[in-house]
């Protein structure tokens, strides 16, 4: 809501107040008098009523018509007013609205000045209309309470639909249960104004008995009811934490559930890794706020590592000076630790830009919640390294022949759908048992790590690199063609060719030495309609060792179907017939 339209309420709400006061001050004031007690008691009843709002399925209603009508019956339509405007008052007040906020004020003391006026204009119209003796009473009633509510209802759709922007039906489920809820009204009024009539001002107290007794059971059910549903979910979530195989896919999983769970502006989910606190996943409603200084560890957070118990505040009051300047909106936090066994495995950090957002419940329920995470995060854990056990070589990391075997079948299906070409490239080191024999085994496996670091950078996202076996490696290079293929390759070749390999030479006490070694490579591509993934890798091999290995090593050979390969500009010294 812009600054103007804002400026526009609060003038127009203090013009109206002036016209109250002043037709107050000269009809109504003259009522007090003798009857301070039952008006006052009329207020500590509409007071009553703003504490204890209904609550339902998502809905609330603060329930103090029941108060205005009986106020506006027993003291015509200014003291109605003024009750009606007190309670709504009090209950903004409850609701701890921020700066940012105070235009509810005007606002909603707008729409009941005229939702009051509206609903006295119709009841004294339908009161001076020829009814039934039997009807004369409650028909004037009904439409009072009619009207207040339409107009009522009218108003606030205006207001989040044209000032708010909120689009929002005219009737909906809400509505449903706004009338629900206002059946009260009528019957709880003529009851207080019954009593009112035979035993005065002390007719409140019975009523804010029965009122509050109502509300507190009314309350504990909503309560116990909305728990049953958050215990629902949290074991939903379990359930789905415990399905999940990687740990990325279970924190982002965790958060994206925790946000519909609580109130929530900001969510870090922190792991423990060699004894620090490391962010594994972060949410944030406005990107910008928090972590544009680089900081992503809070001393709250910290407080509770130290600790290993949960924090809860309500009010930025609360918090440690340093973190008032750093998180800029937030008011109510919940910091809870992940333990298992006795031992901390993470950190849960929840805040929101609202005070008092937090009961001891949402505590009990993320504890469990953090228990579920803990060991979902544990699991997957578990599952990515057995995976990468199964499906890379221990010694270069690079994937093994069998997963690669596995990936070279899917691309080259996923190649030929769309029309693409693929590629593998085989290398083989020449002379390699040369450098076990000469520097040790220690020292081979040396250079097998760098050769694998040099193929990854060499290649990059553009493939995928695996161990073929011993000292042979293999390339798959998707939506390509002969010509990039063997680039690749060549530049791969040159790399290697040049570059020197830091060893310790395990057969003269560990001395530290460079050598130079060079490979034989063999380029073979899904050209022609027989190839398949096999194929593929048969005829990288049968290029490297005809075209390569037995025409003097150091070189790339491309499997071909004539006894020339043409590539780009040139031709290639290497050739390879069938």
């Amino acid at each position: 809501m812009s600054g103007s339209v804002k400026a526009s309420l609060w003038t127009i709400w203090f013009i109206m107040t002036v016209f109250f006061i002043t037709a107050f001050d000269q009809y109504a004031f003259s009522q007090i008098a003798g009857n301070e007690k039952e008006i006052l008691s009329l207020f500590v009843l509409a007071a009553i009523a703003a504490v204890f709002p209904i609550h339902y399925r998502g809905y609330s209603f603060v329930l103090f018509q029941w108060v205005s009508l009986a106020s506006f019956l027993l003291y015509g339509l200014l003291i109605e007013i003024i009750v009606t405007q007190f309670a709504l008052l009090f209950s903004l007040l409850l609701m701890k609205i921020n700066r940012e906020s105070l235009y509810r004020i005007p606002l909603n003391s707008i729409m009941f000045y005229i939702t009051s006026l509206s609903a006295a204009g119709v009841y004294y119209f339908v009161v001076g209309l020829p009814l039934p003796n039997a009807l004369e009473f409650f028909v004037p009633l009904a439409a009072y309470v009619c009207t207040f509510l339409f107009v009522n209802h009218v108003l606030i759709f205006l207001i989040r639909n044209h000032l708010a922007k909120i689009k929002t039906k005219f009737i909906d489920r809400g509505t449903l249960w706004e009338l629900a809820t206002a059946a009260l009204v009528l019957p709880m009024s003529l009851i207080l104004v019954m009593m009112y009539q035979e035993i005065g001002y002390g007719a409140s107290g019975i009523v804010a008995v029965a009122f509050i007794g109502i509300s507190i059971m009314l309350k504990v059910y909503r309560r116990s009811e909305l728990m049953n549903e958050q215990l629902k979910k949290v074991n939903e979530l379990g359930i789905e934490l415990s399905s999940t195989w990687e740990v990325n896919e279970t924190a982002h999983l965790f958060i994206n559930k925790i946000k519909d769970l609580f109130p929530s502006d900001y969510i870090y989910l922190y792991t423990i890794e060699n004894t620090r606190l490391e962010l594994l996943e972060a949410y944030q409603k406005d990107p910008t706020d928090l972590f544009s200084t680089g900081k992503t560890i809070d001393s709250v957070t910290e407080k509770v590592y130290r600790r290993k118990r949960a924090v809860v505040f309500q009010n930025r009051s609360q918090w440690p000076t340093p973190e008032r300047l750093w998180l800029k909106t937030a008011h109510s936090v919940m910091v809870v630790p992940m333990i298992q066994h006795r031992e901390l495995k993470g950190i849960i950090t929840i805040a929101v830009n609202q005070k008092s957002a937090y009961k001891k419940q949402d505590v009990m329920l993320i504890e469990i919640l953090a228990n579920f995470v803990g060991v979902a995060i544990d699991n997957a854990r578990h599952y990515e390294a057995t995976k990468k056990e199964s499906e890379r070589c221990p010694l270069t990391s690079l994937y093994n022949y069998r997963s690669f075997e596995r990936l070279l079948i899917e691309n080259y299906e996923r190649s030929f759908i769309q029309n693409e070409k693929a590629a593998v490239i085989l290398l083989d080191l020449d002379h390699f048992k040369s450098v076990n024999d000469t520097y040790g085994h220690q020292a081979g496996n040396e250079v097998l790590c760098q050769i694998a670091r040099l193929m990854e950078e060499t290649i990059g996202e553009s493939g995928i690199v695996a161990r073929y076996g011993g000292e042979e490696f293999v390339i798959l290079l998707t939506n390509t063609n002969s010509t990039v293929a063997y680039m690749k390759a060549e530049e791969l070749r040159s790399r290697i060719a040049q570059h020197q390999f830091l060893i310790h030479n395990d057969l003269n006490e560990g001395e530290v030495t460079t050598i130079q070694v060079t490979a034989s490579i063999g380029v073979a591509t899904s050209d022609n309609e027989e190839s398949n993934p096999v194929s593929l890798v048969r005829q990288a091999d049968r290029a490297m060792y005809t075209g390569a290995k037995q025409k003097g090593r150091n070189r790339v050979a491309v499997y071909g179907d004539g006894p020339v390969v043409q590539i780009a500009a040139g031709t290639m010294e290497d050739t390879l017939t069938r």
